[in-house]
């Protein structure tokens, strides 16, 4: 697996259809009022849910990764003084540019590495993704995270959002068996029924855990979000990166 396939995909969407790759089936993807005006509800509830946890958010940089056209790099913006918006795909970037109602308080830019390198370390003081992680190989996904408590500033938070489901030990059956399923077949499928062949990964908890263990990160909370879909589930991580 590679990110080539990730970056081919959402070029094409951030073309052809860049507010219906972010929201696709929920009704407002093509009225960006709307649109936007979802990325403002989430972010309102994601800071109080951190709050509510009994941590304090710094309101100086905020790193949306996986921002596509800026829907919540956009509402971030209310709660922090600087916002980075970053995403895989250079359609996309172009997109949230044009979107951009902030000026010189959101920069956007365009990533193809598989870590974070284009910023340096401690930069952030809060680190975001919502429905990214997911369409990204677990092994991508874990260096991604892995990077998130890297960029992070002492003190800072990372919240993240990325699927579970049961672990498979690298070069075993299960493993094999997952990369059949959720890579080729999948993408199989979704060009039959002329759909986008996006991909829908997970990661077992425990995985994302020793992740954010051996990266100096503090797992504040885990919590499962949405229903269970088959062996997959949603779950919200709330990391600490300690002082």
């Amino acid at each position: 697996m590679s990110l080539k396939h990730v970056q081919r995909t959402y070029e094409k969407l951030g073309e052809e259809a860049p507010l219906y790759a972010v929201l696709s089936g929920r009704g407002h993807d093509q009225d960006p009022e709307a649109f936007f005006a979802s990325g403002r509800e989430v972010i309102m509830s994601e800071l109080e849910y951190v709050r509510g946890l009994g941590l304090e958010v710094g309101i100086g940089r905020a790193l949306d990764f996986g921002c596509g056209v800026g829907r919540l790099s956009q509402a971030l913006c209310d709660s922090f003084e600087r916002v980075d918006g970053i995403d895989i795909s250079d359609s996309m970037i172009r997109n949230a540019r044009k979107f951009n109602r902030h000026g010189d308080r959101c920069h956007y830019h365009v990533n193809t590495n598989d870590d974070l390198r284009l910023f340096d370390s401690g930069q952030f003081d809060f680190v975001y993704s919502n429905i990214t992680l997911q369409h990204i190989p677990p092994e991508f996904a874990l260096r991604y995270i892995a990077d998130f408590i890297r960029v992070v500033r002492p003190g800072g938070i990372a919240l993240f959002h990325v699927p579970g489901g049961k672990s498979h030990r690298p070069g075993s059956l299960g493993a094999k068996l997952y990369t059949l399923r959720r890579v080729w077949l999948r993408r199989w499928w979704k060009r039959v029924r002329g759909r986008p062949a996006v991909d829908m990964h997970y990661i077992g908890k425990d995985v994302v855990s020793a992740v954010l263990e051996e990266n100096g990160g503090r797992l504040i909370d885990v919590g499962q979000q949405g229903s269970v879909r088959r062996n997959r589930f949603g779950l919200r991580y709330c990391v600490v990166k300690p002082e």
